[in-house]
This record gives C-alpha cells, sequence and structure tokens, in this order.
C-alpha cells in the first residue's frame, strides 16, 4: 500500500487527489435541498467521522446511522443524524454544501461539512488569512466584474475569446496576484499571521477587528490590477505562477 493512500471507512484511495475526485462525484450527483441515497449518505458519513475509530468501527457506525436515517429518536435529548443532504451555502447563495441536519439537545440542528477540507486537512495560518482577506474584498471585485459586463460582449483578458458570467473569474494579474498582495500587506504591517483573531459571520471566517479588515481592503484597492479572464485559463495560470521554495533560498534577518 502507498504511504500517500487515504482510508475512509472500508474505501482505500491511493491520494488525496483520488479521494476528492470520488467525493465530487457524489457532490455533483445532487441539487439544492435534495437528499443523498443511504449508499452517498453513508461515503460522507465516512468521511466525517474517519478519525474516531478503525475503518471496520467506522464503517459499521456510519451503517448504523444510515439505517436510523428519517427515523426521529423516541428520547427528546437523544442525539441522532436524521439526514444528509445538499443545501445552499448560507452567504455564496450559488454554492452548493452538504449538510447533516439532525437533533441535537432536543432541538434541531443544521452542520455545514465540507469534504475538501475533511480529506485536505486543516488549512495552514497563512492559508487561512489569505482566505479571509480575499473574502473581505469580495463585494469589491464582484462589483468589478458587474461593471464588465455592463458592456457585453466581455473577453477573456488571456484568450481574447468571449466569455458569459459563469464561464469566467476576477483574476488580479501578475506580478501582482493575491497571494502577492496578501504577503506584501503581512510584511508592511509586520504581522504575525498565526496570531489573529478571527470572527464569524454567516458561517464565514472574518477579523475580529474590522480595522484589520478596513486596512486590507485599502491596500488591496491600491495594489491590484484586475481583469477578466476564463476559468480554464485561471487554472493554467494558478498552477504555472506556483514557485516551489528550494534550498538555496534565503532570507535577510539584518
Amino acid at each position: 500500500m502507498s504511504r500517500f493512500s487515504i482510508t475512509i471507512g472500508n474505501n482505500v484511495f491511493p491520494s488525496k487527489t483520488a479521494a476528492l475526485k470520488f467525493y465530487k462525484q457524489i457532490f455533483d450527483k445532487y441539487s439544492f435541498g435534495e437528499s443523498l441515497n443511504d449508499e452517498d449518505a453513508k461515503h460522507i458519513i465516512s468521511l466525517a467521522f474517519k478519525d474516531t475509530g478503525s475503518s471496520d468501527e467506522v464503517d459499521e457506525f456510519a451503517e448504523g446511522v444510515v439505517s436510523g436515517l428519517g427515523i426521529f429518536p423516541d428520547e427528546l435529548n437523544e442525539n441522532k443524524i436524521l439526514n444528509v443532504m445538499v443545501v445552499r451555502h448560507p452567504e455564496f447563495r450559488t454554492t452548493k454544501c452538504f449538510c447533516f441536519v439532525g437533533q441535537l439537545d432536543g432541538e434541531k440542528h443544521e452542520q455545514l461539512f465540507s469534504y475538501r477540507m475533511a480529506i485536505s486537512g486543516v488549512p495552514s495560518d497563512l492559508r487561512y488569512f489569505s482566505s479571509v482577506c480575499r473574502f473581505s474584498v469580495r463585494k469589491r471585485t464582484r462589483n468589478f466584474k458587474i461593471e464588465q459586463f455592463k458592456n457585453r460582449p466581455v473577453q477573456c483578458a488571456v484568450s481574447g475569446n468571449i466569455v458569459e458570467w459563469e464561464e469566467c473569474q476576477v483574476d488580479h494579474k501578475a506580478p501582482l496576484t493575491f497571494s502577492v498582495i496578501v504577503k506584501a500587506f503581512i510584511a508592511a504591517n509586520d504581522l504575525d499571521v498565526s496570531s489573529i483573531d478571527y470572527a464569524f459571520e454567516n458561517s464565514m471566517g472574518v477579523f475580529s477587528d474590522p480595522a484589520l479588515t478596513e486596512k486590507f481592503d485599502e491596500f488591496h484597492k491600491k495594489m491590484a490590477v484586475l481583469r477578466i479572464i476564463s476559468i480554464n485559463e485561471n487554472l493554467k495560470l494558478s498552477s504555472s505562477a506556483r514557485v516551489k521554495p528550494t534550498r538555496k533560498d534565503g532570507t535577510l534577518n539584518n
């Protein structure tokens, strides 16, 4: 067995990529408000509880949960999963999410579940900080996209092909990519991203200090050069722009 394999219930995947592909296929089968069938629900439950026991124990637990889906418990204080379904994200209304629906402490409870995070793990401090930065300027980038589409047709800035709204994204033109802007902001303000405090807004992470949000918004406004490019071109640029560190890399300490 490869040391890069990942076991989830009674399934063994050769890599995280293979596991992500498997769960995405389940994800893509359902529309908003649809409940998962028993087999797919078992896979999602196994993933959510993969670290609670051995693979056989997790598989047995998932089987037991699935057999009781839709059956309300006799005891009001009994905690139980009642359904596994796909719902709309509370903030991004066109985005789908897995959701566990159950009874918790006598009340109905809904919990969103990210299969990607369950497989790939919790993001690093820098990655989470970057995601919060991106969320803090979402309205500005969306307004840019709206403005571009006021004068159709819209061309991809890289390929020159005509693109529709759902076929394109707002890109930060190199060399001032979004990652570069975030790292420049961290350096300019001498921030320790491991000690940043966060809060939650509609289940999305935000900075606890509103002043930090405003400061990044202004920094981003001055630095960013935005353009519209197709999703395919954006994926190509993202992969080619990654620069891996080497042993010869160094920093200036004084």
